[in-house]
């Protein structure tokens, strides 16, 4: 029943579907199903996803499914998929929380946007896009003087992400900010 609501679609239906799951699991939580229908748990929520500018409480509750699936289900042949889809749901989250901390950069509020990209970072390291995080985190730093933290990041974005779009801008800030520093060394 649950397939066939989730293959339905609709607002409707995807409720109809994610109570036929949560229903299985509660009733038969060793099946041999169970794995199955903790993934399209996961998916009902997926489907409900929203852009990234939007609410993302689905995204939220997708991503919780998917983790439940995980440590319940390492062995299970749907853990590709299920990674997969957990995957671009954190890509999800990530995307809405870089919008906001460019947002920041742009209306020039720079300790808004690296407090926006700094947590990313932490919260989601293999975030897929954080080439664009490393640059406008090390753009924020460099926009309020403090050059020797930005370093490192322009780096990153250089060594990580070898044909990303920014990387001409990045290596051009690395070579002006280590000949900053070797003018300031001689200088002391």
């Amino acid at each position: 029943m649950g397939d066939t609501y989730l293959e339905e679609g609709g607002a409707d239906n995807l409720v109809l579907s994610m109570n036929e799951f949560r229903e299985f699991l509660q009733f038969y939580p060793t099946n041999k199903r169970a794995d199955y229908a903790q993934y399209k748990l996961g998916m009902t929520h997926f489907k409900q996803m929203r852009a990234a500018e939007r609410d993302q409480s689905e995204t939220r509750d997708a991503i919780k499914d998917f983790q439940t699936f995980l440590v319940r289900y390492p062995s299970s042949p749907l853990l590709p998929e299920a990674q997969a889809r957990l995957r671009e749901a954190l890509d999800r989250i990530g995307r809405a929380d870089f919008q906001v901390g460019l947002f920041y950069f742009r209306q020039k509020w720079y300790a808004g946007s690296i407090d926006r990209f700094s947590a990313l970072l932490k919260t989601d390291p293999e975030y897929s896009s954080r080439g664009e995080v490393y640059f406008y985190l090390a753009e924020s730093y460099v926009k309020i003087k403090r050059e020797a933290q930005a370093l490192p990041f322009y780096e990153k974005l250089v060594t990580e992400f070898p044909q990303h779009e920014h990387l001409q801008d990045a290596q051009k800030r690395i070579a002006e900010l280590k000949a900053t520093q070797a003018s300031n060394e001689k200088k002391s």
